[in-house]
């Protein structure tokens, strides 16, 4: 059960992190501030979640 939930946030995360880079790249290519700051914060977040994932996942397995 823990496992399935550490492998859905772990999704989530990516799909964060793919989300936010797509912003960056959108707001870079028209020149607007907004996307890339939304896209910074979504990154941000993902790595967030990505990293307590692997971390749950570590102390899940002792």
């Amino acid at each position: 059960m823990m496992q399935e939930a550490i492998r859905k946030t772990l999704i989530f995360s990516v799909i964060a992190i793919i989300a936010g880079v797509c912003g960056c790249i959108a707001g870079a290519a028209t020149g607007d501030t907004p996307p890339i700051i939304f896209g910074a914060v979504a990154i941000t977040g993902g790595v967030v979640l990505a990293v307590m994932a692997a971390l749950a996942r570590r102390k899940g397995n002792h």
